[in-house]
């Protein structure tokens, strides 16, 4: 198996950085929207052998992490595919993964508030209790996703 290394976050956007407080929660939190936005922007054809994979490295100032694309090089499919992923990679956050982001960052102010007893569980709404963000519409604005499902 061979690697593409994609990114932690679209091109254009600000992603955590490394040594910084938080930088273990947010650069999984990031990196799995990531994953997921290139799931849905570019599908992998059943039986293709080829995945979205988060990474970690090294790096002088701790490990870092970003999102790979994982082909088989045996197979001329995955390599074309896995070239034209890193070729066409998106700038910036679909509106999906700017919800999704929003969603992670409230659920985890939830639940921080929950730990520190500031709420009790059944105080959380429903939409904080689950460990992942509701499903999404594909064509939906970040207004109509919001509206459809408040944070």
């Amino acid at each position: 198996m061979q690697y593409i290394e994609i990114g932690p976050v679209p091109g254009e956007e600000n992603c955590a950085q490394v040594g910084s407080p938080d930088y273990t929660e947010a650069s999984l939190r990031e990196c799995e929207v990531f994953r997921r936005m290139l799931y849905r922007l570019f599908p992998v054809p059943e039986g293709l052998p080829v995945a979205y994979v988060g990474r970690t490295h090294p790096h002088d100032f701790g490990n870092y992490r970003e999102v790979s694309i994982r082909y088989d090089d045996a197979s001329n499919e995955a390599v074309e595919f896995a070239y034209e992923v890193e070729r066409s990679a998106p700038a910036s956050w679909d509106s999906i993964a700017r919800y999704e982001l929003a969603w992670y960052e409230r659920k985890r102010a939830y639940d921080v508030a929950v730990r520190e007893q500031r709420l009790q569980p059944e105080e959380v709404p429903p939409q904080f209790g689950t460990l992942t963000p509701p499903n999404l519409p594909p064509n939906a604005s970040f207004s109509e996703m919001l509206a459809s499902n408040p944070l």
